[in-house]
């Protein structure tokens, strides 16, 4: 028997399940210049030595013209959750399951065209988006079909799609996933910085920008994160250096390729390559540089970060690229990062990279990933990036530009990305940064495809969990498709969900202020922090829908 049942794009659906594991779906609102998701769930219920068939999707109604499909593709996940696993569902309910198998997160093309896989007792799911730049306000009935090569309807779904007479304001919000040009150029085998290697990234910077990102990350240098101590990460340096006698010229014609590429993309901002290590801050990033002629390695791990050569170095450079970047006219669209993730213990370490900087980019924004609140207190980072379990003691201070992340971490009970997370605790975010007042996120990871230290280049359909380093989910939010086009994830389209629950929750503001916002969401999650989640696909829709009442009413 075929069961198909219409439900939340915030499901995430097993093929050992079935429809009556997850509640229907009968009706949807949407503003006219945002993205409305839903899911077609289809199920065999009978044994057959035919046992899968592909069927034809097949929408109807005067919203049929704007919809656009996917199948949701399971993954191997070897690392759900950190820990034991019943002592995290225990304590964790955001987790749908902690046991290794397959977890659904691709969202693939579908195949031939409009179909989708239905296979004998097991569930699948056809992922329908709606959107379109001409949407006529008004309420739609919509059916979701399924038929067979000869046109006849198996089953069918019908629900209501309410365009509203609205839009959504522009998203204030900055987002950057730190993106890997590095892990683009391994992944498709091109060479960094050729044509086909600039049309990659732009297929990849553009499918950022559709799901909420706004901020990417500039390699003037090859970025210096998760590289082994001694390694190197593939060479992806925008600035041209050489180096005659002890004078250094620069070349940014790359840079100009680059801003040029991400611009027209629709980026806004653009945060600069961290100029000295991660884990210490004790280094130099890998620079080239011609030298007489030789282009090779003149900075890196050997390197004393303080060291007069490196010293003198960084200050012919940022003495141009300021220069540059000013030219440009995007001194207030560019953020300096000194170190990811500075310690207590690399506070004074931290201090002399700043004193080395300071008089090149004084006025400009510094921003970095901590949770130690004293490199704020201290005067030492004017823009603190710390971590959601950590962010109440920075909520005390007075800070001008508030920002959050998480990474690996939190994760019990906390808004983060994992596969094995429900989709509504990932959106959950947005809520949380609204009622916080934070301006900012950051992530570590929009498509890093290497293995701890990057060692290696991994498959991420096949090691999703970065080489068995982490919990799967958190390394990257895209997949590398075909032709050096991305493929989304069920995570990338439920952050995007939570930025835009911003983007509404401040139009109601407009209406109603902030203060009836918070209370119109709170009675139904209770009490909103960065440390509790809705993790139930109906409560987040009565959620939006309670904010969309403010609005309309």
């Amino acid at each position: 028997m075929l069961e198909t049942k219409l439900i939340s794009s915030l499901e995430k659906c097993f093929i050992d399940q079935t429809p009556d594991d997850f509640a229907p779906l009968s009706s949807l609102r949407m503003f006219k210049n945002e993205r409305a998701s839903v899911q077609f769930a289809a199920y065999d219920s009978e044994e057959s030595d035919d046992c899968c068939h592909l069927y034809h999707v097949v929408v109807r109604g005067d919203m049929a013209k704007y919809v656009s499909l996917h199948t949701v593709e399971s993954i191997p996940n070897y690392a759900p959750a950190f820990g034991t696993s019943k002592v995290i569902k225990d304590a964790d309910p955001t987790f749908l399951r902690t046991t290794p198998g397959l977890y659904p997160d691709v969202l693939a093309a579908p195949m031939r065209g409009n179909c989708m896989p239905v296979v004998n007792q097991q569930l699948h799911t056809a992922f329908l988006d709606f959107e379109g730049d001409d949407l006529t306000p008004g309420t739609y009935p919509t059916t979701v079909a399924l038929e067979d090569d000869n046109g006849n309807e198996l089953a069918a779904q019908t629900f209501t799609l309410t365009v509203l007479d609205a839009v959504l304001p522009p998203q204030e919000t900055h987002v950057t996933h730190w993106f890997y040009t590095d892990c683009l150029a391994n992944y498709y085998n091109v060479e960094p910085w050729s044509d086909r290697h600039f049309e990659i990234c732009g297929n990849f910077i553009k499918r950022a920008v559709e799901n909420g990102t706004n901020m990417i990350l500039m390699p003037v240098f090859t970025v210096a994160l998760d590289t082994n101590i001694g390694g190197e990460r593939t060479t992806t340096q925008l600035t041209r250096v050489t180096k005659n006698g002890d004078k250094y010229s620069f070349d940014f014609s790359l840079c100009d390729r680059w801003i040029d590429l991400c611009l027209s993309c629709g980026v806004q901002y653009f945060e600069i390559s961290h100029l000295f290590t991660q884990w210490g801050a004790k280094h130099a990033p890998k620079v080239m540089a011609t030298v007489d002629g030789a282009y090779k390695r003149i900075f890196g791990w050997d390197t004393d970060a303080n060291g007069d050569e490196y010293v003198t170095f960084l200050h012919a450079f940022l003495t141009a690229f300021t220069a540059y970047m000013e030219a440009r006219g995007l001194k207030d669209r560019t953020y300096f990062h000194i170190s990811d993730e500075p310690g207590g213990a690399h506070k004074e370490q931290y201090k002399k990279n700043r004193e080395t900087v300071d008089t090149c980019i004084a006025g400009w924004k510094i921003l970095d990933a901590l949770s130690d609140v004293d490199f704020y207190k201290e005067g030492l980072c004017p823009i603190p990036v710390p971590s959601s379990g950590e962010i109440e003691a920075f909520m005390k201070e007075d800070i001008a530009e508030r920002w959050v992340y998480y990474c690996c971490g939190p994760w019990v009970g906390a808004s983060n990305r994992f596969v094995a997370m429900h989709a509504a605790s990932t959106r959950s975010l947005g809520m949380q940064m609204y009622k916080y007042g934070i301006e900012g996120f950051l992530n570590w990871g929009f498509n890093f495809y290497n293995n701890c230290g990057s060692y290696d280049a991994v498959n991420p359909f096949l090691s999703p969990c970065a080489g068995y380093w982490g919990v799967t989910g958190d390394a990257h939010l895209v997949y590398p498709g075909q032709d050096g086009m991305p493929v989304d994830s069920l995570r990338i389209r439920a952050f995007k969900q939570g930025m835009d629950d911003i983007r509404t929750m401040k139009l109601a503001e407009t209406k109603v202020g902030k203060e009836a916002v918070v209370a119109a969401v709170e009675k139904i999650t209770g009490p909103i922090d960065f440390m509790h989640c809705v993790n139930d696909a109906v409560q987040m829709q009565a959620v939006r829908d309670a904010v969309i009442d403010l609005i309309v009413s």
